[in-house]
């Protein structure tokens, strides 16, 4: 005999497949019904037309044409249902139900030409999966101290005497939350902010290394170290102000283009007689034969050479007229360039060192004890301190200096006889303080220096007689002039402008 068990299990399957089939056939008739309501829909609008798969569109479609429809994949519908059973959709094949939690989610189909959702950081969509937190040691550099609460200390050594005015700065304005004692024992937080100040922290010892004894060295301060313990987040903002107001000083690129024009007009006339020939000969039983004189030039380089001769009542007459005319024009131009911090001074010279005799002592007979080798610079120099007033203007603080050799001094010592000669150098110089706009340029001129010498030599008496004075002397006439000019541009250097290669 059957068990009593296994015939009420039996007889519960049997009324759950009845309970099934009855569900599908009311599901098949819902979704006959709704599909016939799709199509009759259509059919409003076009009473006529057709479907893509040939069929005619009516309203008064049978069940039959309706199966035939859903079978072929014309019309796909989706029926939710309520009640004990969650069936909620039909599969096109009417081969069965399909329940939401066991019918899998549609995924979309990849577009080619669309790069993938989270292919990049710049796609926009969010990952719900968590982001590991960030290297400290790629954000701040290897020169950092990471501890387990998450706090990061990272020193930024500063110019001496800089870092107590950044700290002051910090705490004034940089709407920080600042760590304090008086928050309480132990180390700071990852949401404060400490600040250290270690003034003259690095220090390096200078030393002769060539001396025979070499000395313990001298220590100069080179930085100061301003320690800031904070979480990565603060650190960053903390970083980030730093740069801006102490590590970002403005470069400026001084431009400078120096023309230097000097104008030479040399005259030199001398008169002498021909080689081995006097000047004047006179007849025999006179009482003077022959009169000569010479009074060259002083010129040694090429020159023109006039030859006069004549015989007037048995006298004769040969003279060499030597004249040299030199007339020089010299430019010379310079375009140094020169990139200075805000507020450095930045050199600029174009010099040449002329040796003199240096006397260092006197005897007691009036010559010298001792004496060097010394030596003078002479030629053009260019300082200028700029600053950066507001965003654009530059304020250039400029001195220019320009020397020259113009002539020589001979010092005679009377007791030791010994002539010294020594250089006399002439200096101008110009200073100012001028605003410029981006593009602008200032200009220093009239350092003007004119020099005449005028020499003559002559025999005496004769070189006084008029009309023939000429023959009995030479002159030397030496005129020159110089003109200095200083053309200064700056410019602020940007980002492009630091990193554009030579």
């Amino acid at each position: 005999m059957p068990q009593p068990g296994r015939a009420s299990a039996a007889l519960g399957a049997a009324r759950s497949d009845r309970t099934r089939a009855r569900n599908r056939d009311r599901l098949t008739c819902a979704v006959l019904l709704a599909a016939a309501c799709a199509v009759g829909s259509a059919c409003t609008s076009t009473p006529q037309s057709k479907d893509p798969r040939g069929v005619a569109a009516r309203r008064d479609l049978t069940a039959d044409e309706l199966r035939e429809l859903l079978s072929r994949g014309t019309i796909r519908p989706v029926v939710e249902m309520e009640g004990d059973d969650p069936f909620a959709a039909v599969d096109p094949s009417m081969d069965g139900l399909v329940s939401p939690a066991q019918k899998p989610a549609q995924q979309p189909t990849p577009d080619p030409a669309q790069p993938p959702a989270n292919s990049g950081a710049g796609s926009g969509s969010a990952s719900t999966a968590p982001q590991p937190p960030p290297n400290p040691y790629l954000q701040f550099g290897s020169r950092i101290k990471v501890y387990p609460d998450g706090t990061i200390t990272k020193p930024y050594p500063l110019r001496v005497g800089t870092a107590k005015k950044v700290k002051e700065l910090i705490e004034a304005y940089g709407n920080f939350p600042l760590w304090t004692a008086e928050l309480g024992p132990g180390p700071s937080s990852a949401a404060t902010v400490k600040l250290d100040l270690l003034e003259g922290w690095d220090v390096e010892l200078y030393q002769d290394l060539r001396s025979a004894t070499t000395a313990a060295g001298a220590a100069q301060p080179l930085a100061d170290w301003l320690v800031v313990t904070a979480g990565a987040e603060l650190l960053q903002e903390v970083e980030d102000f730093i740069n801006l107001f102490a590590a970002g000083v403005p470069q400026i690129e001084i431009e400078a283009k120096i023309v230097e024009i000097t104008l030479t007009d040399v005259l030199d006339v001398g008169v002498r007689s021909p080689d081995g020939v006097p000047m004047f000969q006179f007849p025999s039983k006179t009482f003077v034969k022959s009169f000569d004189s010479s009074m060259p030039n002083l010129s040694s380089a090429a020159e023109g050479v006039l030859s006069v001769g004549g015989v007037q009542d048995a006298v004769t007459f040969n003279a060499a007229l030597e004249a040299l005319a030199i007339n020089d024009n010299v430019s010379i131009i310079s375009r140094p360039k020169i990139a200075v911090r805000e507020g450095g001074r930045a050199d600029i010279s174009n010099t040449s060192k002329i040796p003199y005799l240096n006397i260092t002592g006197i005897n007691n007979a009036g010559g010298f004890a001792g004496a060097n080798v010394a030596y003078q610079e002479v030629g053009v120099k260019l300082y200028v301190v700029p600053r950066v007033v507001g965003t654009q203007t530059v304020a250039l603080n400029i001195d220019v200096e320009q020397s020259q050799i113009s002539g020589a001094e001979t010092v005679l010592l009377a007791a030791a006889d010994q002539p010294v000669s020594v250089p006399v150098i002439s200096q101008r110089s110009a200073r100012t303080v001028v605003y410029l706009q981006p593009g602008q340029a200032v200009i220093l001129g009239g350092l003007i220096t004119e020099r005449s010498v005028e020499s003559e030599r002559k025999v005496p008496l004769l070189g006084d007689i008029p009309l023939i004075r000429h023959l009995f002397r030479s002159q030397f006439t030496r005129k020159e002039q110089t003109n200095v000019l200083f053309f200064i541009r700056p410019r602020i250097l940007q980002g492009s402008d630091l990193n554009r290669q030579f």
